[in-house]
């Protein structure tokens, strides 16, 4: 991901309408520099070095307001548990069924490039797409 520096940011959190505050500002920095796409207590877990009176349910409501503004994407990899990529441009997603690691699938076309039939009067809001199977890792210690 490109560089992002605090004013842009900010600017980003404001383009959707969220007011700036250190906690949001420190979650999606938190988010947004990782490599990997953590749960929501993995996130609280770093917020929380900086800033150690934030609760777990901030940082849930906080991810959830992003996740519903479009901000951030919501990756489900068929657990309990919901993991989180700052990362918005239409991609798909590889998730391990051992480890639960995940993966950005890079150079396939775009979910939205698929033909819906409009009959039905579906309206897709999001898209995604998931890849299942075993991680490099995993398939050695299998």
């Amino acid at each position: 991901m490109e560089e992002m520096n605090d004013k842009d940011f900010i600017a980003t959190l404001r383009k959707h309408g969220l007011q700036v505050t250190y906690q949001r500002l420190a979650i999606y920095q938190t988010l947004y520099f990782t490599k990997d796409h953590p749960s929501a207590e993995s996130i609280y877990q770093q917020v929380k070095k900086r800033f150690p009176m934030i609760s777990l349910g901030t940082v849930y409501k906080t991810l959830e307001r992003f996740y519903e503004v479009g901000l951030i994407q919501k990756v489900s990899p068929m657990t309990d548990v919901a993991r989180y990529d700052a990362l918005v441009t239409p991609h798909h997603h590889m998730v391990c069924l051992k480890c639960q690691a995940i993966e950005d699938v890079k150079g396939l076309p775009s979910v939205e490039n698929i033909p819906l039939p409009k009959e039905n009067g579906f309206r897709v809001l999001r898209q995604q797409i998931i890849f299942q199977g075993y991680c490099p890792h995993c398939q050695k210690g299998s």
